[in-house]
């Protein structure tokens, strides 16, 4: 009389068959869509690594660096062309906070060196301006509230153009607002650094 098998007994042995698969395809969707570091600092190179990040009003801001599936880093940014130079940055999306963009212009970046950060009406042409989500509002240095980017590594004729180096501000609204935990009266940039490949 042929012996039978329980069904309760093929069924814990299909999913004991099955575990090796499943296990294989959590690793292929982590490979595929790799866990979201934590949000910190980037560190201070000059190797063109694509970072910017800083402290903002004493918590960390990162910018996103995510490449696209050309390769292509879309942010941060930085352009120079006779002298100018441009800096845009996206934050990431786990960064919180109301600032979402920062924006540098310096003029006269032409070495090494501390370039101030002042109003864009300026003689200097050297300033910052950061955006709130939706435009809400727009915060930059002026002639009160001023700061510094310092420029470490400036190559603009090499194989792999690079700049790099720190920034600290303190930054105002442009237009009045209402000031709430959101959109705060200031906005103070602390610990920055970048470290950008050139467009030219």
């Amino acid at each position: 009389m042929p012996s039978t098998i329980p069904v309760a007994f093929l069924k814990k042995s299909s999913l004991l068959l099955l575990l090796p698969l499943l296990m294989g395809c959590e690793d292929s969707l982590d490979k595929l869509y790799p866990k979201a570091q934590p949000v910190q600092l980037p560190a201070e190179t000059t190797t063109g690594a694509n970072v910017l990040g800083c402290r903002l009003n004493g918590d960390v801001w990162e910018a996103n660096n995510t490449a696209t599936l050309t390769g292509k880093v879309l942010t941060p940014t930085a352009h120079y062309r006779n002298g100018e130079l441009r800096i845009d940055a996206f934050r990431r999306l786990q960064v919180t906070g109301p600032v979402t963009n920062i924006h540098f212009t310096v003029a006269g970046a032409t070495r090494p060196g501390v370039y101030q950060l002042r109003a864009a009406e300026q003689k200097s042409g050297s300033f910052a301006t950061l955006e709130t989500a939706s435009g809400r509002l727009q915060y930059a240095t002026n002639a009160r509230q001023t700061g510094k980017l310092t420029i470490t590594r400036l190559d603009t004729t090499g194989a792999h153009p690079v700049v790099s180096g720190r920034f600290e501000l303190r930054a105002a609204p442009t237009q009045p607002a209402v000031h709430t935990t959101d959109l705060p009266a200031h906005v103070q940039l602390t610990e920055g650094r970048f470290d950008i490949q050139l467009s030219r």
